[in-house]
């Protein structure tokens, strides 16, 4: 069925004869009666009389005539909606994070989601290892974590935005902030805070593999302000990403233990998708944006202090 010829077909029928049809359709008389003849073949039916002024439609001409406006009318809307979709504003988006990425999540979507748009935003905050399984289970568009638990499936795609150092905090007045030089050895007889994410690699250093082994307790928990009030009302050190509260950083709630042994700690960010599959453009202006909010927030802006 060819929704030109059904277009031709709608107009004639408003307009009453072939003149006026021909001329708003930028068509010539001849070229709009074949097109009308051709449609009346096709359908095996009479559409059009006749008369001294120009041409009705038949019984079944006015049956098709009606069904063609509906039909002409889902065209036009599926393609408004194709056009919305290749424009990434309308569909659904699906997104992962870390915990320790949660604070991000206010100005990235206030950046990237506009109310007017018919785009469904659903955010799961997890630990690193549920957002591979739902992204291997087809419940995630893309994940933003440290990707270092992704980055040798074979299903997964990982695409590195950067990195940004990993440290220990302490609230003011604590007593490791007296100790002129700190080791690894000195934080872990400190009650640990830390989210759950897997910060330490296979491949980490003897240092850094240390420090991750608390003597005392230790409290894992997927709210990070839960963890950093803690932290500033205990002795407890907190193991996280320093951008990820820069904020306490920079109020001087907590301060970032300078440790030598592990100066160069830190978390690789990554969005991580699944390999082989094309994204919807909705969710690829979606990740495309947070890569750019990751990356001015925190490669490229965020410079931790250091006590």
């Amino acid at each position: 069925m060819n929704l030109r010829r059904l277009r031709h077909a709608v107009f004639l029928a408003d307009w009453g004869n072939f003149t006026a049809a021909a001329a708003r359709l930028h068509l010539s008389q001849p070229a709009l009666s074949r097109s009308i003849q051709s449609l009346e073949d096709e359908l095996g039916l009479k559409l059009f009389e006749r008369i001294a002024t120009g041409v009705v439609t038949t019984a079944a001409g006015s049956a098709v005539v009606e069904e063609a406006r509906s039909l002409l009318g889902q065209a036009e809307g599926l393609k408004a909606h194709a056009q919305r979709l290749s424009r990434g504003e309308t569909g659904r988006v699906r997104i992962g994070l870390g915990p320790m990425f949660a604070g991000l999540l206010t100005d990235y979507l206030q950046a990237v989601w506009q109310p007017s748009q018919a785009v469904e935003v659903q955010v799961h905050i997890l630990p690193v290892e549920r957002l591979v399984s739902r992204l291997l289970s087809d419940d995630l568009d893309f994940f933003v974590a440290d990707g270092r638990a992704a980055r040798d499936h074979p299903s997964i795609a990982v695409e590195p935005i950067g990195t940004t150092p990993i440290g220990y905090h302490v609230r003011p007045g604590h007593e490791l902030l007296d100790r002129k030089r700190l080791s690894v050895a000195d934080i872990a007889a400190y009650p640990r805070a830390s989210p759950n994410l897997p910060m330490v690699p296979l491949d980490a250093g003897p240092a850094v593999r240390q420090s991750s082994r608390p003597e005392a307790g230790s409290v894992y928990c997927e709210q990070v302000s839960t963890l950093v009030e803690l932290t500033a009302r205990s002795d407890a050190v907190l193991l996280a990403i320093s951008a990820a509260i820069a904020e306490h950083i920079d109020a001087g709630r907590l301060l970032t233990l300078a440790i030598p042994e592990i100066a160069d700690w830190s978390a690789q960010i990554v969005i991580a998708r699944r390999a082989r599959l094309y994204p919807t453009p909705t969710a690829e202006r979606y990740a495309v944006a947070m890569a750019t909010h990751v990356r001015n927030r925190w490669i490229e802006a965020a410079q931790p202090n250091c006590a």
